[in-house]
């Protein structure tokens, strides 16, 4: 849990820089991580939003659309450390 809020930074700092990155970008690699440890540890929400998340990034999506899976996977990161 304490990683898991060490990354919700990373993902806020991400969303306020107002840019979306390609596949290359270390916020795929933030995602991926995140899709694996939640799976493992049993957050199967957070898993498969970060997972979402990571999908639409590798695949360049819309901009809107990976906006959007990113404050998914915030909103969700966040009401679970609650």
């Amino acid at each position: 849990m304490a990683r898991c809020a060490d990354q919700l930074a990373e993902l806020k700092a991400a969303r306020e820089g107002g840019s979306l990155p390609g596949s290359d970008d270390p916020l795929v690699k933030l995602a991926h991580s995140l899709a694996g440890a939640a799976g493992t540890f049993g957050f199967p929400e957070i898993s498969a939003r970060a997972s979402a998340l990571e999908t639409l990034l590798v695949e360049q999506a819309e901009a809107g659309a990976a906006a959007a899976a990113l404050d998914a996977l915030i909103a969700e990161i966040e009401r679970t450390l609650k």
